[in-house]
């Protein structure tokens, strides 16, 4: 049995909540009269009216969808590789990451032991083409849910990465709370991912498995992700074909596209006439 963390309970007894409403106005006011940046991209996806087409911005959160075994984890490797850099666009031309000098990539896996997340982690460096320092990978199956959120805030907060983060994954977002059908903890684990990433100006990839026969996220948890999440993809296995679909965005959606897996377990972009 693994050593417990010595953690706080992740949700506090009779807390209260205290505001300064002037800050709060000052803070969240919307000026219509000044000219607002768009917020810096972390991953795009292709290159559309002479923009690159963001999947998520730091500062936000997006999500990929898929039922189980329809290679969400490799999709999901795909866009680390790709962040990355190296050799990973000979993979996937039209998947890049931006402003990522100096910044640290935090894979978090939920579901798997060691030995599987381990692969996942070779998969990434091997789509590189070498090792990277800035890359870290976590095997948190063993913890609990609240373990596993206390964690994350604690990389986020006082780890050696704090600070230095430009993108965080968390494939197997369902495993941060207890029931993903539960109302107040699918809204509070939401508000998380919001907080996270515009607290720690990061891009958060979250994975989240689809509901069968339906295209909707599982559960409660789902749809609240699939309401506050910048982008929505959706993947899906048809044979040794995967295809992504961009479901739903507050930006430009990207063009659709499929993948396969070649024999060394790598995905790779391909032309699918069929979609």
């Amino acid at each position: 049995m693994s050593e417990k963390l010595n953690i706080e309970d992740f949700k506090e007894e009779n807390e209260v909540i205290e505001i300064k409403p002037i800050e709060v106005h000052n803070e969240c006011i919307v000026d219509v009269d000044v000219e607002l940046e768009h917020p810096p991209i972390a991953i795009s996806i292709g290159f559309k009216y002479n923009y690159d087409v963001p999947l998520v911005t730091y500062g936000n959160f997006c999500c990929v969808v898929g039922a189980s075994k329809s290679m969400k984890s490799f999709f999901k490797s795909a866009l680390i590789a790709c962040y990355i850099g190296g050799q990973s666009q000979n993979f996937f031309s039209q998947i890049k990451g931006h402003n990522t000098k100096g910044k640290y990539i935090i894979d978090i896996d939920t579901e798997q032991g060691k030995f599987h997340v381990q692969r996942v982690a070779r998969r990434v460096i091997q789509m590189i083409g070498s090792n990277y320092e800035g890359y870290k990978c976590f095997a948190l199956r063993p913890k609990t849910p609240k373990e596993r959120v206390k964690f994350i805030e604690w990389l986020l907060t006082e780890s050696q990465y704090a600070g230095k983060i430009g993108v965080m994954s968390i494939d197997g977002v369902a495993d941060l709370i207890e029931n993903v059908n539960d109302l107040e903890s699918s809204n509070e684990i939401t508000q998380k991912l919001m907080s996270w990433s515009s607290d720690y100006n990061i891009g958060i990839i979250t994975v989240l498995h689809r509901n069968f026969g339906t295209d909707k996220p599982t559960g409660h948890l789902g749809s609240a992700v699939l309401k506050k999440a910048e982008s929505v993809v959706f993947v899906s296995k048809e044979d040794s074909i995967v295809k992504v679909e961009a479901k739903h965005t507050r930006n430009i959606p990207f063009d659709n596209f499929s993948f396969t897996v070649d024999e060394n377990g790598i995905p790779h972009e391909i032309e699918d006439l069929n979609f």
